[in-house]
């Protein structure tokens, strides 16, 4: 009777798998379409200020949202000085998708989905022209990011980690930590620099259970358990702490605790003002989270990786455990070697590195690891030598 039971579901996953894979190529032309959180939407589009509708404006505007974008997929703040990249630059219709004219939001917000603006200069303002009008540009993910691969450029993918942060400032007012109604301009300008970056951000409530869960001190002093605990409620994927103090009249520095998984880092911002310290720490955490989950340049893979998932009792579950796996920028193409009894059996090609396959798999809320992940750090080494075995998390 098992036999016939396993039988029965073989037949359902060759049913969903095509249904699934009708829906990814459905899927192509969009963005933040995969079934998981960390998910970045938005991260080939950019809107730029333009003076006029004129031809030459447009051309001129749309390297700049090029340029903006690449910013974005490469993880790094200083990819237009990359003759090989600036290249690409020259023609950016080659990768356009559409575009269209549009104004600028007159309260720092619009309706509908949020306006994102670039600031080149990349000091975390937005930068919006006097006539308030705007030329957003979405460029085609796969023929970019081809593109970049073949300018042997490290390529950042859609699964980035939801950042909570701590903000905790110290000035001749007192000492508090920062929620999410808090200080505009600071919180404003964290944001812009999220968005030039492609990163999510989530800041603290600090209701009764946060101040009960955490204080100043415990930011200061960089008490990462503590701060670790705190943070369980919010179910982010990475934490940010800081500390801003006053040196000087106007001026602020900051120390800085990025914690994501297994990595962490920690690093000073020099004196400034309020906004653009708060900035620098946003900045400052895409470029070590690029460091860490980008697919290096020129990266050449692993064939053949086993991975296994347990909890996997419906069709649905199935559904969505082979859509995100195939849907991840680190895995080149996903193959069902086995199903029984709630697990599911997979074969994965990938870009980069087990590392960059474990990093990308555990972002979001679809898989957790069975047993704890040993850190791999090359791409050498052996895809059958151990089994990742991830759960399914409904």
């Amino acid at each position: 009777m098992g036999h016939g039971r396993y039988l029965d579901l073989e037949g359902l996953v060759r049913t969903v798998r095509v249904w699934i894979c009708g829906l990814l190529a459905g899927c192509v032309l969009c963005t933040g379409m995969a079934a998981q959180s960390a998910v970045m939407p938005g991260l080939y589009e950019a809107s730029v200020p333009v003076p006029d509708q004129s031809t030459a404006a447009r051309s001129v505007a749309l390297q700049q949202a090029l340029a903006a974008v690449l910013v974005k997929i490469t993880g790094d703040r200083g990819a237009l000085s990359l003759p090989a990249l600036a290249n690409l630059l020259q023609n950016p219709n080659q990768f356009l998708q559409q575009y269209r004219y549009q104004q600028s939001p007159t309260d720092g917000s619009a309706a509908g989905a949020p306006t994102v603006m670039y600031d080149l200069t990349r000091t975390g303002a937005p930068a919006i022209a006097s006539t308030g009008l705007l030329l957003w540009a979405k460029f085609d993910p796969e023929v970019l990011n081809h593109a970049v691969r073949a300018a042997n450029e490290p390529l950042w993918g859609q699964e980035r980690p939801v950042t909570l942060v701590w903000l905790a400032i110290q000035d001749n007012s007192g000492r508090s930590i920062l929620s999410a109604t808090d200080n505009p301009s600071v919180m404003q300008s964290m944001k812009n620099a999220a968005d030039q970056r492609g990163i999510a951000l989530i800041f603290p409530r600090m209701d009764a259970q946060d101040q009960q869960a955490i204080g100043f001190p415990d930011i200061s002093n960089d008490d990462v358990n503590r701060i670790q605990q705190a943070s369980q409620a919010y179910k982010a994927d990475a934490t940010l702490a800081g500390t801003l103090y006053i040196t000087t009249p106007g001026q602020y520095a900051a120390r800085w605790q990025l914690t994501a998984g297994s990595e962490s880092q920690s690093w000073t911002t020099s004196p400034d003002i309020l906004a653009n310290v708060a900035a620098d720490g946003i900045q400052a955490a895409a470029d070590h989270f690029a460091q860490w989950f980008a697919v290096a340049a020129g990266a050449t893979g692993i064939n053949g990786v086993n991975v296994s998932v347990t909890g996997i009792n419906s069709v649905d579950a199935y559904a969505k455990v082979l859509a995100y796996l195939s849907g991840l920028t680190a895995v080149k193409s996903v193959q069902v070697t086995r199903v029984e009894n709630g697990t599911v059996s997979f074969s994965l090609d990938t870009r980069g590195s087990l590392d960059n396959l474990l990093q990308a798999a555990l972002l979001g809320d679809v898989l957790r690891p069975v047993v704890p992940v040993p850190a791999i750090t090359t791409t050498a080494a052996p895809a059958t030598a151990t089994a990742l075995q991830f759960q399914y998390v409904p």
